[in-house]
């Protein structure tokens, strides 16, 4: 059995994560409208993760 990522390696992940969001989002006004939507998409899917992990390393501290 392999050990959890420590809440350190985790936020870090997390700010990549967030480092990408944040490109795909400055990208999307030279994308083809059409791909517009999906990256959006993407993008939400992204942050929401991101945010339930946080929510989660919180939720661990606040024990």
């Amino acid at each position: 059995m392999t050990a959890a990522p420590s809440h350190s390696t985790t936020i870090k992940r997390l700010a990549c994560l967030a480092g990408v969001v944040g490109a795909l989002l400055a990208a999307i006004e030279i994308m083809e409208p059409a791909s517009q939507p999906e990256a959006l998409e993407t993008c939400a899917t992204l942050a929401s993760d991101i945010a339930n992990a946080l929510a989660d390393i919180a939720d661990l501290g606040a024990r």
